[in-house]
């Protein structure tokens, strides 16, 4: 059976990180900064430095990459929309919406970081030429992977195509049942951008906003959960605009289960929320505060996890 969390991530520095005009357009969760470029930038690499120095005091193993500050790619913070990994040895690679997030977009990083690490590919798919046709699947931004039980949830939106969700679902032998393709709007009733803003599945749980759902569609997504043997804890508009979806179950190279997520998510959660997380996992707590306004992500989107099979 598939393991549904693993010890190993991925991070990138976030050493040109600014605020990305060409995203704000689908993502409502991003906030003009206050500060002057520079300021704004290093107060983003302190942020990331503080979350690296955290997570591996935790015991978690992270391949921390930098980028070429050359390359305008403010938002390369957020590894996880442009591949993923999975047990078998498969890496993907997403097709992006924006022009300045596709240039983040490395097989020849990947391939190296991974074999550098002892880490095995075994095929590449490669998604990136649908960009063409306007058919966009921003990696586990869009895709919620219930890896356990072979289910992937996802929320159309102009960052997650149906078509191409089939397609994915198709190439990773995902069963119909088990595609829960909804739709889920703010407050405004626009879609929101990435299906991992709203819900996060981890080793026994799941938080989920489930008043953002469409009503004919919230009974569906949420008997699919609890079906699946999965603790449902509910969250409010609220805390969805503080990150309380965006959360990662990880473990760490004992095997200790640990949920990250960002203090603003930590500090909105109520009191019999976290004690429903608890039972699943320590909590480890990241200060990301910057990076969350100005970038419209937080702590699972930082987060690209590596399930690869070991090098023989």
């Amino acid at each position: 059976m598939a393991q549904q969390t693993t010890s190993c991530i991925l991070m990138v520095s976030p050493d040109s990180f600014s605020y990305n005009p060409q995203t704000a357009g689908s993502n409502s969760f991003q906030n003009k900064p206050e500060f002057e470029p520079e300021t704004l930038r290093k107060k983003a690499i302190e942020e990331f430095g503080g979350m690296i120095k955290k997570l591996t005091g935790e015991g978690i193993d992270v391949l921390v990459l930098s980028n070429d500050t050359e390359i305008d790619v403010p938002d390369a913070v957020f590894p996880n929309n442009w591949f993923a990994t999975y047990e078998e040895g498969t890496v993907m690679l997403f097709p992006m919406l924006s022009e300045n997030r596709r240039l983040e977009r490395s097989k020849d990083t990947i391939t190296e970081v991974m074999e550098s690490s002892g880490y095995s590919i075994k095929r590449f798919v490669d998604y990136s030429e649908y960009e063409k046709q306007g058919l966009i699947l921003e990696g586990t931004g869009s895709l919620v992977l219930d890896r356990k039980n072979n289910a992937v949830y996802a929320i159309e939106s102009e960052r997650t195509n149906r078509i191409l969700f089939d397609r994915y679902c198709d190439e990773m032998k995902i069963p119909s049942g088990n595609r829960i393709f909804f739709h889920a709007n703010d407050e405004n009733g626009d879609p929101i951008y990435h299906t991992n803003v709203i819900m996060s599945i981890g080793s026994g749980f799941a938080v989920i906003c489930s008043e953002c759902i469409e009503s004919s569609e919230r009974k569906n997504v949420l008997e699919k959960l609890r079906s699946s043997a999965l603790e449902v804890i509910d969250i409010t508009y609220s805390q969805l605009k503080n990150f309380c979806g965006n959360i990662l179950n990880v473990k760490n190279v004992k095997g200790e289960s640990l949920i990250v997520l960002s203090a603003s998510a930590m500090w909105n959660f109520e009191d019999r929320q976290i004690e429903a997380l608890q039972k699943y996992g320590r909590l480890v707590e990241v200060s990301i505060n910057t990076i969350e306004s100005v970038g419209g992500g937080s702590a699972r989107c930082m987060m690209a996890e590596i399930f690869l099979p070991k090098a023989d």
